[in-house]
């Protein structure tokens, strides 16, 4: 047992009950860690958030939970220490479901749901609660893509400098055209798959801390255009469809938030296996680029910046080799 472990099993025994086990689990690509405890013949899911503060969950956690929507409920929390006791809700996400057919009417739930915190969390409701007070911006947009320029690009694929200032002036201008119309509402952030947990028949709701504002077909294409799971040809008769209830939205601004939200997840794969050694995140990036070949068809827009990615990727291998991206899930890497 780490001294970590050992440290969170002190506190649960002193604040909550007898630790009859405790092993850490899976969490996601932030600097918490979540361990599954047992005791008393139940589990629980205990959360260490003590390397990041803790507040903006909590904040969002009380904002969701008030208002009713599918959430693992917090059974203890220590704001001090980073510590929160909460429900298991098991080990099933969406992205786990195999038959197709159950996925996809978990994928429409979810879809539902979506819908919901769009239409119920208004400014107003939110006004108190840091959710809404944060806001995406075109600089925050870049700033993502300035990531996936360092850490895919320059650091893993070994671009040259002189080679990224092209990409560098589309990502600009995509980072413009992601904000949308102007049009925003309550986005999650990372409503994707693997946030979204099935128990007891019903989607549930992880991973809402870095809730903001932004542009209404954000949360959309990280559902759709998953890097975890591909829904298919689905995606786009499913946006489509989920546009028509968005004033003033359109197919291209779906384009535009899904190659941007694109682009910066192979940019934090790229960062969690090149700085963190996290080698489980690289599957993700093939199928991540074979999506934006898919954009161009329905946004010709966007072409100039999907063929120079492309390029890019098909031109360059540095520690790893992308080359296969269209026919494998598993990057080349190389011994440098």
């Amino acid at each position: 047992m780490t001294e970590r472990m050992e440290d969170v099993a002190r506190w649960v025994n002193e604040h909550y009950g007898s630790v009859n086990a405790i092993a850490p689990i899976a969490g996601d690509a932030s600097a918490r860690d979540f361990y599954r405890v047992e005791r008393n013949g139940e589990s629980v899911i205990v959360m260490d958030s003590s390397r990041t503060p803790l507040w903006p969950w909590l904040d969002i956690y009380n904002l969701l939970k008030g208002m009713d929507f599918p959430l693992p409920g917090v059974l203890l929390s220590d704001e001090s220490l980073g510590y929160v006791i909460q429900e298991d809700l098991g080990t099933t996400r969406l992205c786990d479901i195999e038959d197709q057919g159950i996925y996809h009417e978990y994928l429409n739930e979810s879809l539902s749901l979506l819908r919901r915190l769009q239409r119920e969390i208004t400014p107003e409701i939110s006004s108190n609660s840091i959710s809404g007070r944060r806001y995406f911006t075109s600089s925050f947009f870049m700033a993502e893509l300035e990531q996936t320029l360092e850490h895919l690009f320059f650091r893993l694929l070994r671009v040259p400098v002189d080679e990224l200032s092209g990409l560098q002036v589309l990502f600009r201008e995509l980072s413009e055209r992601a904000m949308g119309s102007g049009i925003t509402s309550f986005t999650h952030r990372d409503f994707h798959s693997a946030n979204l947990m099935i128990h007891k028949e019903k989607v549930h709701i992880i991973d809402w801390q870095d809730a903001r504002y932004g542009p209404p077909c954000y949360d959309l294409s990280s559902l759709l255009r998953d890097s975890y799971r591909d829904c298919g040809d689905t995606w786009k008769g499913l946006a489509s469809s989920y546009i028509l209830g968005i004033s003033g939205a359109n197919l291209f601004e779906f384009v535009f938030s899904a190659l941007q939200r694109n682009m910066k997840a192979v940019g934090t794969f790229a960062y969690q296996y090149r700085a963190l050694g996290k080698d489980k995140y690289l599957k993700y990036i093939p199928q991540t680029l074979r999506y934006i070949e898919d954009y161009s068809k329905v946004c010709p827009a966007v072409k100039p910046t999907v063929d120079t990615i492309i390029n890019l990727v098909e031109m360059y291998t540095g520690e790893i080799d992308l080359r296969d991206f269209r026919d494998s899930n598993s990057p080349v890497r190389i011994n440098l």
